[in-house]
């Protein structure tokens, strides 16, 4: 058979790991299945396999019977193991609290954004250090400082002389790395330059690195954008690092837009959409991450004003809202509505043409949970997690839904503390056998 036609065969095999197993099948049909041009057209015809979910404590890959659950097994070693990326050495990285026993969890590099097969990094402890709105007074005035989580509570350590040895809390502090893990490629990011993070000369209080999704499709290695929203206490500002120069910029937005929980998104065509984590606000705040201007879409029209009278502990639960992907152009959400013990997703959307969201469908639950909260939504998927009653620390089962047939799969069951749960990332990737490398 002609290879051109083993193409046209191999394309339509419907997933990674059935190719996979072609290609292991003889030395002229691996050739066809290797060869770039395949390889592009393959991707491009394909949607990448969901692995599984990242977090700060680790990689929890697909399980059966979920259709990516053999390849997600086969690379789960690799997609957890950033061992590869180097060690950053610094003292103010990481800091155990006076009387507090470390257990174990040191500083390493930990996931904090996924995006187009690439995971951004942050050098920290298993506890996120936080920038906290109090701290201790000094000179007259007060001083951020950084700190794990671990200490949040405990607020008479703020007047602790000893912490006024620590380093003032600024942009210039946080170290980031951008790797492909199945390729074991990495670039460790320059810090943000002191100058640079002394401009906007105000205490810096929140701080989040993400990824700015690829706007280029064309097969090759892709350049990546770096973007940190950097929170004041009177601004906001945007650092930006494209990889074509490696070199840190700042912009500041003529509105300082309101952003309650800055890891509270969902990225859609290229912008990221805040909502809030718990219950309904008045509007959208949208940041375009090609022009990085800040935006706004109204919320509270057509039926969402109907969602939005419902009692509140219709939404007490934490991320009750994603923004999805739409079709033809539109904006579509999920709401995460609890009612006499069951849940439903109130799928909405907003044509181009229109200010009035609009009901599509009510989409029913499992019912086996005391709890269930949104994770995320990524590559034209939701995701949520359900915890059963009566637990505090154990194992909750983590779900996909399909945006466009409403299909509801199980991924995985992980360890999850349910009263703060972890930011879990949805990492899609294809193996290294279909793809390039993305550093």
């Amino acid at each position: 058979i002609p290879d051109e036609l083993l193409e046209e065969i191999f394309i339509r095999l419907p997933t990674p790991d059935a190719l996979a197993r072609a290609s292991a099948a003889c030395t002229s049909f691996r050739c066809v299945i290797k060869g770039r041009a395949f390889r592009r057209r393959f991707r491009t015809l394909h949607r990448p396999p969901l692995l599984g979910f990242m977090d700060v404590g680790g990689f929890y890959p697909a399980q059966a019977p979920h259709p990516s659950a053999p390849v997600a097994g086969a690379l789960a070693p690799c997609a957890a193991d950033f061992s590869f990326v180097p060690a950053v050495v610094s003292s103010s990285s990481y800091f155990v609290p006076p009387g507090v026993q470390d257990d174990g969890e040191g500083p390493r590099w930990r996931p904090r954004d996924v995006r187009d097969g690439r995971v951004l990094l942050d050098w920290r402890s298993f506890y996120p250090r936080s920038v906290l709105r109090w701290s201790y007074p000094e000179d007259g005035s007060r001083v951020s400082i950084l700190m794990d989580s671990r200490e949040l509570g405990d607020e008479e350590r703020c007047d602790r002389p000893t912490w006024t040895k620590r380093e003032r809390c600024n942009a210039a502090d946080f170290h980031l790395a951008v790797c492909d893990p199945l390729s074991s490629r990495y670039v460790l990011l320059p810090t943000i330059p002191e100058d640079l993070a002394a401009q906007p000369q105000d205490r810096l209080h929140g701080f989040e690195p993400v990824l700015a999704p690829n706007t280029r499709d064309d097969g090759e290695e892709k350049p990546f954008k770096v973007i940190c929203i950097a929170r004041y206490m009177t601004k906001l500002v945007l650092f930006v690092l494209p990889s074509t120069t490696m070199q840190w910029s700042m912009v500041e937005p003529p509105i300082s837009p309101s952003l309650e929980r800055m890891s509270c998104f969902d990225c859609v065509r290229c912008c990221f959409y805040w909502t809030k984590p718990y219950g309904w606000s008045d509007h959208l705040m949208v940041l375009d991450t090609r022009t990085l201007r800040f935006s706004t879409v109204d919320l509270l029209t057509g039926y969402h004003v109907e969602l939005s009278d419902l009692p509140d502990e219709c939404f007490a639960h934490r991320h009750p809202m994603a923004v999805v992907m739409g079709r033809e152009g539109a904006l579509e959400m999920f709401s995460l509505v609890s009612q006499h013990g069951s849940f439903a997703l109130y799928h909405t959307s907003l044509k181009n043409n229109s200010h009035q969201w609009k009901l599509e469908k009510i989409i029913q639950l499992p019912g086996q949970y005391h709890s269930i909260c949104t994770i995320g939504a990524a590559e034209g998927f939701l995701f949520f997690r359900g915890a059963p009653e009566g637990i505090h620390i154990g194992n909750v089962d983590c779900y996909s839904m399909e945006v466009k047939t409403y299909e509801i799969t199980k991924v995985c069951t992980k360890m999850e503390n349910t009263f703060n749960p972890r930011r879990a990332l949805p990492y899609f990737s294809f193996p290294p056998l279909l793809s390039e490398p993305t550093i």
